[in-house]
């Protein structure tokens, strides 16, 4: 007896066992489905039906709340260049690191006051999906930067970054940002981007 399986792109264990109910072993018939490649496991008790779906729909339904930041958010906003290698996204759990046969997904906790800054929802794709705008990526990423004392420091880390020169960033964004993570590193970005002619 063939499967139909849900046009949902994705599936959990929950739904598999629903639509199994006619089959003596669901979970046996699960296993089969995952070693035939029918279904893609994500992690445990989460399935892809599909195998052309971009990852970046992935990493909320993988581990939640979560948004894609850092430098997958900066890829993707054109502010460095491609070739970033696994989808990094920001939580306000426990940091997480999940593999699959769509990639690599880490997420790192971000401060539940700066979380919800500058976060909008993308639905281009069949599963839409949060993304950090460049301000707020970009002051996440250097929120995890040790020691910063002066603007310069700034300017040599985002040529080490390879920032896209010229970027506009938006100002009501990285002061939240510099109020809510209290970091010296997104303070400095601050004056940085204001002294530099980069805020919007």
């Amino acid at each position: 007896m063939q499967v139909l399986l849900p046009s949902a792109p994705l599936v959990d264990t929950v739904r598999m066992h629903h639509v199994l109910r006619d089959w003596a072993d669901s979970r046996g018939k699960i296993a089969r489905m995952l070693e035939a490649g029918e279904l893609i496991s994500l992690r445990r008790g989460l399935y892809a039906t599909r195998r052309d779906l971009d990852p970046r729909c992935l990493a909320g339904p993988l581990y939640g709340p979560s948004y894609v930041s850092f430098e997958t958010a900066l890829a993707w906003h054109g502010m460095i260049p491609e070739g970033v290698t696994e989808i990094v996204s920001a939580t306000v759990k426990r940091a997480a690191d999940f593999e699959n046969a769509f990639g690599r997904f880490r997420y790192l906790a971000v401060p539940k006051a700066v979380y919800p800054i500058g976060v909008s929802r993308v639905t281009d794709f069949d599963l839409p999906f949060l993304i950090a705008s460049p301000t707020k990526a970009l002051a996440d990423r250097i929120a995890r930067e040790p020691g910063f004392r002066s603007m310069a420091e700034v300017g040599r880390w985002m040529e080490g970054m390879r920032i896209e020169p010229g970027s506009r960033l938006n100002h009501e964004e990285l002061t939240a940002c510099a109020d809510g993570y209290g970091r010296p590193s997104v303070r400095w970005l601050l004056r940085w981007a204001l002294k530099h002619d980069w805020i919007e």
